[in-house]
């Protein structure tokens, strides 16, 4: 019994590990931020890790969209590990845990956008 519990709790405290302790190499980055580093390289890449379903209610122009789960599987189709990376979403614990999975597939540019910036000129809407 007293080990069945152990294992109860490691894997609770690995699942919360992975999903809120920030890996070293991300850097959080707040919508001034993202509005400096698109103009020093226009070619960053921003990814958004939302669910297709919650993305396409509400899609932002010019980023890529691949679900967190589907991300280990498809992020080559998309993205080169020599990229810079801005990570999208509402969740830090989401954005955390793509950030895992890309570093895992060898991204060294990797970041967090920490705010949301649908008030700013940085990450507008996509119109339809």
């Amino acid at each position: 019994m007293l080990i069945a519990l152990a294992v109860v709790m490691i894997s609770i405290l690995g699942l919360y590990y992975r999903r809120y302790v920030p890996i070293s190499g991300l850097r959080f980055m707040k919508c001034s931020d993202l509005r400096l580093a698109l103009k020093k390289c226009p070619d960053l890449k921003m990814l958004d890790v939302r669910d297709v379903s919650e993305y396409m209610a509400n899609p932002r122009k010019e980023t890529i969209n691949i679900s967190l789960g589907r991300l280990s599987y498809v992020w080559e189709k998309e993205l080169d590990p020599d990229d810079a990376v801005v990570i999208v979403t509402p969740k830090r614990s989401d954005g955390i845990l793509a950030a895992r999975k890309l570093k895992k597939a060898g991204f060294t540019s990797l970041f967090y956008l920490q705010e949301d910036c649908t008030t700013c000129n940085s990450s507008k809407h996509a119109s339809f």
